[in-house]
């Protein structure tokens, strides 16, 4: 019997069903090669340290508008140059290049989390509406449902693109609830981001459950359900 009941679900994309990780590691390491970064960095493990730094305060910082996506852009890139004390950060048709080119390559990659097809046919076979709910950019999104041969499974992905505001703003919510017809009250999200995803829903009135994939301790409001595993899902929907 399922444990939770719901008519409307939201699914979270970047390391929830798609493989950010995994992905944006074969993404760096290529344009690393095409760009010659090994004339500004010791290795292509500085890099990658440097960038996951950068890119992951970056976003926390986005998600609450301290900084701007532009700004998220250009930073997450010309920060480790700056770190590596490279000119190249100050080289803004560079940086650019460099980000277009990355992304370019990120949409197209089909790394999905382990268990994510496998949950989106039970899903779709008991009937639930799925939709994705995403802070990512929507010059990407789409690109990586295709890419990764889910884009079939939803009825729609929900960027904050679309107005301007990201996950957990509860505005965003209000707004995904209005575009589908569905009421907090029966809505439920997966997601991978405890400050984005979990805390974002909760304080929208919906339901939640939170996919800790690294098992990271909460020491906040406990969401309804934690799964460390995709699969285990399957018993709680």
């Amino acid at each position: 019997m399922s444990g939770l009941m719901c008519k409307t679900l939201f699914i979270d994309l970047d390391d929830t069903i798609w493989d950010f990780r995994a992905n944006s590691k074969l993404s760096l390491r290529q344009v690393y090669n095409e760009f010659s970064l090994g004339r500004a960095f010791t290795g292509y493990e500085q890099f990658e340290k440097l960038y996951m730094t950068a890119n992951h305060e970056l976003w926390e910082e986005y998600h609450h508008n301290r900084v701007t996506k532009d700004f998220l852009i250009v930073e997450r890139f010309a920060r480790p140059f700056r770190e590596a004390g490279s000119a190249l950060s100050d080289d803004m048709d560079f940086i650019m290049a460099l980000n277009h080119r990355y992304l370019d390559v990120l949409a197209r990659q089909k790394t999905l989390v382990p268990g994510a097809i496998d949950l989106l046919d039970c899903l779709t076979a008991k009937g639930y509406p799925l939709y994705i709910l995403s802070n990512g950019f929507a010059e990407v999104q789409a690109r990586k449902l295709q890419s990764g041969g889910i884009d079939r499974y939803f009825k729609r992905l929900i960027l904050s693109d679309e107005i301007g505001i990201t996950k957990p703003d509860r505005r965003l919510f209000d707004y995904a609830l209005q575009l589908v017809g569905s009421t907090a009250a029966d809505t439920v999200i997966v997601g991978d981001n405890y400050d984005a995803d979990i805390l974002g829903a909760m304080n929208a009135g919906w339901r939640a459950i939170y996919f800790n994939r690294d098992n990271l301790p909460v020491t906040g409001p406990q969401p309804d359900y934690m799964v460390t595993a995709l699969e285990q899902l399957k018993t709680i929907l």
